[in-house]
């Protein structure tokens, strides 16, 4: 009996293992999606952010801070609220901690037509969808939107929708 509990133990872990990296074809070429690197990317996102959090720090700190792990957009929300020199509420990015478990709960899609890809989960305890949304800069995911809310966006909906029609 403890031969086969090993092996399902095993496949288990190989089923974990080649579910981090997927990679997707799209018409516009090869996007790849390691799910570890996008989920690292997120959890940096998250520490950097809570690390300056309630500091006062200049534009060009923050940026530097956390310009790795945002794209310049999301980002100048972010400074124009928070720098030394805003008069801003003090307004953060994303929550304090990631909202994610990162594990199989934790879906990913990508949307080819606007180069985004959505990671998200649906929190049973808190009754709501967390979405981030990433884009691929120079070669490498970026947060570039934050979204909660009870009913999933309408454009996973949609994509989970196409995903499902082509099979």
């Amino acid at each position: 009996m403890k031969r086969y509990g090993a092996w399902i133990a095993f496949l288990l872990l190989l089923a974990i293992i080649v579910g981090q990296s997927v990679a997707i074809a799209t018409d516009k070429g090869n996007v790849k999606i390691h799910r570890t690197a996008v989920f690292d990317t997120i959890r940096k996102g998250y520490e950097a952010q809570f690390a300056i959090r309630g500091k006062k720090l200049s534009s060009e700190t923050m940026y530097q801070k956390l310009s790795p792990y945002f794209t310049d957009n999301f980002l100048q929300v972010f400074i124009d609220e928070n720098s030394d020199d805003a008069k801003g509420t003090g307004t953060y990015l994303l929550t304090n901690t990631a909202p994610f478990s990162f594990t199989s709960e934790t879906k990913t899609i990508y949307d080819q037509e606007h180069g985004l890809l959505y990671v998200y989960e649906h929190l049973k305890d808190k009754a709501i969808y967390e979405v981030v949304s990433l884009q691929q800069m120079e070669g490498t995911w970026k947060l570039a939107g934050y979204h909660s809310n009870k009913i999933l966006l309408a454009e996973i909906q949609a994509l989970e929708k196409e995903q499902k029609e082509n099979g």
